[in-house]
């Protein structure tokens, strides 16, 4: 599921991504980051449900938010889930941002709500209506 909710760009990962599915996502965000240049935000919510991609969507996910540069102001990913999968994944992935060195500040979190504070400052306008708005639309896809 992708949504953009004015300079936000959200996807929301309930299944396995599969290169098409990615593809979607690289559109989403290239056109958020066509429409905010600088302002631009990525939201990834990845379900506890979901299993992980194939190595070529996970580095084609990398050259994708490399190629945004600074235009696109943050980069958050909710790694849904408690337990030692949710949390070696979390660890894995900063890790590998910490390689990626881009411009763009990229965090991991384990809950929605503590990704959208850490977008808030760098979004110039409040977000606290976004948690809200997210589970509505999740619900609705449901």
């Amino acid at each position: 599921m992708t949504a953009s909710l004015r300079n936000v760009c959200v996807v929301v990962w309930n299944s396995k991504p599969t290169r098409a599915l990615f593809e979607h996502q690289r559109e989403a965000l290239a056109m958020s980051v066509l429409r905010h240049p600088g302002r631009a935000l990525f939201l990834c919510i990845v379900s506890s449900k979901a299993d992980p991609p194939e190595q070529d969507v996970r580095d084609a996910s990398v050259k994708m938010l490399l190629g945004h540069e600074r235009k696109l102001a943050g980069c958050a990913c909710v790694i849904e889930g408690t337990g030692f999968r949710a949390a070696i994944t979390r660890t894995v992935l900063t890790g590998m941002t910490l390689v990626a060195r881009t411009p763009t500040p990229i965090a991991f979190f384990d809950h929605v709500a503590a990704a959208c504070s850490w977008l808030q400052p760098r979004a110039g306008r409040s977000l606290t209506d976004l948690v809200g708005q997210l589970e509505t639309i999740r619900k609705a896809s449901a």
